[in-house]
C-alpha cells in the first residue's frame, strides 16, 4: 500500500500539532457563525463568517445574496457573531490598536497594533474590552475567549473618542493591579476614583464602573 489516503495524511499531520495550537485544522476550516457587520461608512452587512482570532486582518463574510466579501479589520465599526440556533446572544468584537507596557517593563509604555477584542462592558464615556487569541462560539451559544499556551488573556479599556486603548490588566493579575491602572486612566473623573479607591465600586465591576464613569461632571 504506497498511497495513504487523504484522512490517514489528515490524522498524521494532526498528530504532529503542538499544545499550543488552539483549534484543530478541521474546525478551523468549518468555523463560521452568523454575522452582522457595521462599517464605519454606516454600511451594513448580514450573512456567515468565520471566527477571527485576534491577529485576523480581514474578515470574510458571504452575504446573504451569495456574494463573498473580504474587509479589513480598520475599517469594521463593529463584527456582531452569534449562534444560529442562539439569536438571543449576540457577541460583540471590535478591532482595537491600545497602549501597554514594553515587555519586561512596568513603566516604558508601546503601541500594539489592532487586535480583535469582546466588549466587556459598554458606557456612554469609556468601554472596556477583554482580548484573548482566540474567540470560539460553543453548542449553547456563548462565547470562550481563549489564551495561547502560557499566555493571558487582559483587559482594555478606551474612553469614548479616544484612537488608542490602555491596557488595564488581566483576569489572575489581581484586583489591586486593576484598581491602579484604573485610577490612573480614569483620574478626569475624581469621583469615580475614590469609589475605586475605597472599594465601595470593585475594581472588576466593570459594567459598574462604566456606567459610573463620567469626566464631564
Amino acid at each position: 500500500m504506497k498511497k495513504i489516503t487523504k484522512a490517514l495524511c489528515l490524522f498524521l499531520f494532526m498528530g504532529c500539532l503542538t499544545s499550543c495550537q488552539i483549534i484543530s485544522l478541521v474546525i478551523d476550516l468549518t468555523d463560521k457563525e452568523e454575522a452582522r457587520i457595521l462599517l464605519k461608512d454606516g454600511t451594513e452587512l448580514k450573512g456567515r463568517a468565520k471566527m477571527p482570532n485576534s491577529n485576523t486582518k480581514n474578515i470574510r463574510i458571504k452575504t446573504e445574496d451569495g456574494k463573498k466579501h473580504k474587509i479589513s479589520g480598520k475599517d469594521i465599526e463593529v463584527l456582531c457573531l452569534w449562534k444560529k440556533k442562539h439569536p438571543e446572544k449576540e457577541h460583540f468584537l471590535y478591532y482595537n490598536a491600545y497602549m501597554g507596557n514594553k515587555l519586561f517593563s512596568t513603566k516604558k509604555k508601546k503601541e500594539y497594533k489592532p487586535a480583535w477584542m469582546a466588549g466587556e462592558a459598554v458606557g456612554d464615556h469609556l468601554n472596556i474590552f477583554v482580548c484573548g487569541y482566540d474567540y470560539k462560539i460553543i453548542k449553547d451559544g456563548t462565547m470562550n475567549i481563549i489564551s495561547v499556551q502560557n499566555g493571558s488573556i487582559i483587559y482594555v479599556a478606551q474612553k469614548t473618542g479616544d484612537e488608542l486603548g490602555v491596557f488595564i490588566g488581566t483576569p489572575n493579575g489581581g484586583k489591586s493591579i486593576l484598581r491602579k491602572n484604573l485610577t490612573e486612566y480614569l483620574n478626569d473623573d475624581p469621583e469615580l476614583c475614590k469609589k475605586l479607591e475605597n472599594k465601595e465600586i470593585e475594581s472588576d465591576e466593570f459594567q459598574k464602573i462604566v456606567d459610573t464613569y463620567n469626566p464631564n461632571r
